[in-house]
């Protein structure tokens, strides 16, 4: 087996609880942060408009879009 040295031999190892949960606390904090990058704007257009935009999404597009939507109900 080949040796390898690590960054800081003294620091103490982390046990795979405290990963675990340094891990869940990351994507907690980077899921709270997903919608935050973006200004939010009230798009005051006709419903109808709306709908023939949609009507020009392809299958792709539209799954995209329905995801965001779930994650900004459960949110």
């Amino acid at each position: 087996m080949e040796q390898k040295s690590v960054h800081e031999p003294e620091a103490p190892m982390m046990s795979a609880s405290d990963v675990w949960e340094d891990a869940f606390q990351l994507a907690d904090l980077l899921r709270r942060n997903l919608f935050k990058t973006e200004p939010m704007v009230r798009l005051q257009i006709p419903f109808s408009l709306f709908l023939s935009a949609l009507e020009e999404f392809n299958h792709d597009e539209l799954w995209i879009l329905r995801r965001r939507v779930e994650e900004r109900l459960a949110a």
